[in-house]
């Protein structure tokens, strides 16, 4: 009887547990809707897991620092790149923490780290998955927790694009199930009820389900009168002068996405997953559409906008000393968005058009055109053929310092209004260094630390006496692509290095592999701009310094005599391989991060859930390995039936009951044991089997009918010990 009620409250509390991890998580799905977090998945598995340590009732000196340990790897996997055991994030995490309880103390509010707001969000689940367990487990109420939780959704619903018609069914049928089940649990409690066997929760839940689901589908299908009183939101909005497209200042607040216009920079943008095109192609990398070569101060212009016929290439970018890898890519729009324009990889040797479409390109942006009847005209989707370029380190490095005076004049313009302190900024960071391509290596890598952090919300316009570039280098430090590739072809520049701002657009999301061509969609996400740097005799070569971006562009430290490139060369990938790197670059760029680039990939998320599943299974060994142990033993001796087995199988069974915790004592004799074994377990099988036992080793009587005959004692005084 006894086992069947442990049974059956094991099966209380998985449901409780279940559901009520279930209806908590309503208030995370609408976070990546409503706000800029990112990875909302590492909060709703660390909210798994908190759960799944509560229903296994761990001690709380053991679960403490588990979940504690879970907590810090999941702000690793969050923020920090690398392993998890180089202490080096470790030392950040503290310096971090550290400055910003003393922000708290100070109430500077709007000043804390996204690591330590994330810190903060992490011990809110921590404390609220502990009061989910008292109001389950202790008090058996979840009523004021149900009606919060849909007045939460409904005001997310109304004032927010998050739509919630699917979640209030969702959070109406786990409530009222929980309300029903929870009730019944007080009434056995209250009452005294016991239940047979088999018989609940089954006999007594399934009508409560069968009724819930059957109110939940009759009122979601049955007609629904109009709305009595006018919608409130308007209203609301007109009253607090609000307007979509605006933040509290006054200053827009766009769509990510490709814009024209880049004479004015800055500013914030929401996401928008708006699928821009779909490219096949045999190796993936960035899509440009154009450069511009001119710095105003508050963003970037065209020096020429003059257009001229397009002769069946883009503009020159790589010298004939670099090797290039001839490769094809198809583009087919996706119709969302109109572009009288050809998106392409890089330097294009081709473009396959209908005959009655025109390509004309601008010499300076290499921008290309598409018209019809001298009218733009946009292409659903095209073919070309492109080289993919792989850059010596060594040609780099060996670089003269001697521009053409066409590039010198063009590519290192700089507005008057630029402060002084941006050129010596310059200077200090690549104070170390000696030729121009560790230098921009070295700016590039600037931006990685010293306090930039990549964001898109909290995001300043200059005023109109601020520099655009001055502006993000020394006072915010936080922005998106935009500003840290305008400030690294500034700073280049600033040192006499040729430099150009790329507009263009990320790799996109891996679709699907056909043959030697692997399939990527791109959204307005993918968004993106990037710096180019002139080195004679190389050409132009691409730079990535956006936090949480990695550039694509293959670099070797030198070419082997063959005209290939040295074993150091990146390995190429599998589309597949090339998906996980495009999900963790796409992540990274939806998630803001101080201190280390977002790192995030499939592999991570396995890593967790592996750690979940193990800490889980060490759990549930801790809890049951006795009862294995028993069984394992019932299943070895049950076999036997030589005349050895019945001496081996008291003393196992001496040695399960003291691990029982039925101990013998020193003094003890057997049968004097017996006698406590016994009374212990309410059996009188312990003394007919010491006899038994003792008639065999000291008369000298073994004989494998003594086994056979006592074997049904043994086994039943094994399976009355308790687990």
């Amino acid at each position: 009887m006894q086992q069947t009620d442990q049974k059956l409250d094991w099966i209380y509390s998985l449901l409780l547990y279940g559901l009520g991890f279930l209806l908590f998580w309503e208030w995370l799905r609408p976070l990546s809707v409503i706000s800029d977090t990112g990875e909302t998945e590492v909060f709703i598995l660390f909210t798994a897991f908190l759960f799944l340590m509560s229903y296994f009732q761990i001690p709380f000196w053991l679960s403490f620092p588990i979940k504690g340990v879970a907590m810090i790897y999941a702000l690793h996997s969050l923020f920090f790149p690398g392993s998890f055991f180089e202490m080096m994030w470790f030392d950040y995490l503290l310096s971090d923490l550290g400055k910003n309880i003393g922000l708290m103390f100070d109430a500077s509010w709007g000043e804390l780290s996204n690591l330590f707001r994330t810190l903060l969000f992490f011990i809110l689940l921590w404390l609220i998955s502990y009061l989910m367990q008292y109001w389950l487990i202790q008090t058996r109420r979840i009523f004021l927790f149900l009606v919060v939780t849909i007045v939460y959704i409904s005001v997310i619903d109304t004032f927010t694009a998050y739509n919630a018609d699917v979640a209030i069914i969702r959070i109406l049928i786990i409530g009222f199930v929980l309300l029903g089940l929870l009730q019944i649990l007080r009434i056995q409690e209250q009452e005294g009820v016991t239940f047979s066997k088999g018989r609940f929760p089954v006999f007594w839940l399934m009508p409560l389900v069968v009724i819930i689901a059957f109110s939940s589908v009759f009122g979601y299908l049955a007609p629904k009168a109009e709305p009595q009183w006018p919608d409130p939101v308007p209203f609301i909005k007109k009253t607090t002068s609000y307007e979509e497209g605006s933040d509290a200042k006054g200053n827009g607040i766009s769509k990510i996405g490709y814009d024209e216009d880049d004479s004015r920079l800055g500013g914030p943008f929401i996401e928008d997953d708006t699928p821009v095109f779909t490219a096949k192609t045999e190796e993936r990398g960035y899509y440009r559409v154009e450069t511009k070569d001119v710095y105003t101060g508050k963003g970037w212009d065209v020096s020429l906008p003059d257009r001229r016929i397009f002769e069946g290439r883009t503009d020159l970018l790589y010298e004939e000393s670099v090797e290039v890898e001839a490769l094809d890519a198809r583009l087919s729009m996706s119709g969302e968005e109109e572009y009288d324009f050809i998106i392409h990889p890089g330097q294009v040797t081709d473009i396959d058009v209908p005959d009655d479409v025109q390509l004309l390109t601008n010499v300076v942006s290499g921008k290309v055109f598409t018209q019809k009847l001298a009218e733009p005209f946009v292409l659903d989707n095209y073919a070309m053929s492109y080289e993919s370029p792989t850059f010596s380190e060594k040609l780099l490095r060996e670089a003269p310092e001697e521009y053409p005076e066409s590039v010198q004049n063009q590519y290192l313009q700089l507005p008057e209004s630029l402060p002084e302190r941006v050129s010596e900024l310059a200077e200090q960071i690549v104070a170390e260094e000696d030729n121009p391509y560790d230098k921009a290596r070295a700016i590039e890598n600037y931006f990685v630390g010293n306090g930039f952090v990549y964001e898109t919300r909290d995001v300043s316009i200059p005023d109109q006496d601020e520099d655009y570039v001055d502006q993000f280098l020394f006072e915010s430090k936080q922005g998106y692509c935009d500003n840290f590739s305008s400030s690294m072809a500034v700073l280049l520049r600033s040192l006499d290095i040729p430099a150009r701002w790329v507009k263009g657009f990320t790799e996109g999301e891996y679709v699907s592999t056909d043959g030697d061509y692997g399939e990527y969609q791109v959204t307005n996400n993918n968004a993106h701009s990037w710096v180019e740097a002139y080195f004679p005799g190389v050409g132009w070569v691409p730079f990535e310094p956006t936090r949480g971006f990695t550039s694509l562009a293959d670099f070797v430290s030198d070419y082997d005599a063959e005209g290939g490139a040295e074993a150091e060369a990146p390995e190429p990938t599998t589309p597949e391989e090339e998906e996980t790197q495009n999900q963790t670059e796409q992540n990274e760029q939806q998630s803001s991060s101080e201190g280390f680039s977002l790192s995030w990939n499939w592999t991570i998320w396995h890593t967790i859930g592996l750690v979940m599943v193990l800490a889980a299974f060490i759990v549930y060994a801790f809890k049951n390995y006795k009862k294995w142990i028993k069984r394992f033993f019932l299943r070895k001796y049950h076999k036997r039936h030589d005349n050895k087995a019945l001496s081996e199988a008291y003393f196992r069974l001496l040695w399960l009951l003291e691990l029982h915790g039925i101990k013998r004592g020193e003094d003890q004799t057997l049968r004097e044991y017996a006698v406590k074994v016994d009374h212990q377990l309410g059996t009188q099988d312990m003394k007919v089997l010491t006899r038994r036992y003792e008639e065999s080793h000291y008369r000298g009587k073994p004989s494998e009918s003594s086994w056979n005959e006592m074997k049904e004692l043994w086994e039943n005084l094994i399976k009355k010990m308790q687990s």
